[in-house]
């Protein structure tokens, strides 16, 4: 309903050389990711015949260049050289584009490549902070080996990572690790095995890293026994705190992989 109309969008820009996304406040990327880019001057009519469709698209929006404009090109160009992915609050308004639908077998349509052109930066905060993850939530392990059946184990529900985030701010509590995501970890699959936590980040080993997102895999020594963790800094943490920076790190999905005998016999 919103096709090609112009629209006004706030949220939580993440910014890369790669990323130039939005995203909401509220909620995960389930419903997909809002790509953005900014508009331009009408192209001249010849173009019409050499270009192709998203930069047509996007030449047709005009683009007000003010100070909230140059304090956003200030922020991007600040995170582009840092060679990391960065966060920052706006309010954007721009013409709405849905891309390329897609149907599957059960009838349902999806535009799963939106783009919003930017016309006009109505607010933006004046600094960047440390990103947060808006994937959703799904399978992201290592698939158990053969004779090793997978056990999902329960991870913190929003309410008790609340307290923690909460809890995290108070020097008393002994709590910094949870700003290290290799110790969050390490701390999870401690309590499993009822071992110290550096004895238990000495056998981690980092398998993947995202924005916001990494996943770690622990083995026992005798092999039998195996833990895919991912570990995340949520979105839905950012009305606990004050800012990004201060996010903690929780863990995301923890799934124990126990074998009969040691794999390969």
């Amino acid at each position: 309903m919103y096709t090609e109309t112009l629209v006004s969008v706030s949220g939580l820009v993440l910014v890369s050389r790669e990323q130039f996304t939005a995203h909401d406040y509220d909620c995960g990327d389930e419903p997909g990711v809002l790509r953005l880019e900014f508009g331009g001057n009408p192209s001249d009519p010849k173009d019409r015949f050499r270009l192709p469709v998203a930069t047509l698209e996007a030449s047709t929006v005009p683009l007000k260049k003010d100070t909230d404009y140059d304090t956003t090109q200030r922020l991007m160009k600040s995170a582009i050289a840092s060679a990391q992915t960065r966060m920052l609050r706006a309010t954007l308004i721009g013409r709405f584009f849905p891309g390329p639908a897609l149907g599957n077998k059960s009838g349902e349509v999806k535009h799963p490549n939106p783009r919003l052109v930017i016309s006009e930066v109505e607010l933006v905060s004046n600094r960047t902070e440390d990103p947060v993850d808006f994937t959703p939530d799904s399978p992201a392990t290592a698939p158990a080996a053969k004779g090793c059946p997978a056990t999902e184990l329960a991870v913190l529900g929003r309410e008790d990572a609340d307290k923690l985030q909460r809890l995290s701010r108070e020097p008393s509590e002994n709590l910094g690790y949870l700003h290290d995501p290799g110790q969050v970890a390490a701390h999870a699959v401690a309590e499993q095995e009822k071992i110290a936590a550096d004895d238990a980040a000495g056998k981690l080993r980092l398998i993947s890293k995202d924005v916001a997102l990494n996943q770690y895999i622990w083995t026992s020594s005798d092999g039998r026994r195996s833990y895919a963790i991912a570990v995340n800094r949520p979105y839905w943490l950012l009305p606990s705190t004050y800012s990004g920076d201060t996010v903690i790190w929780v863990a995301k999905r923890i799934v124990k992989s126990e074998c009969v005998a040691k794999p390969g016999r």
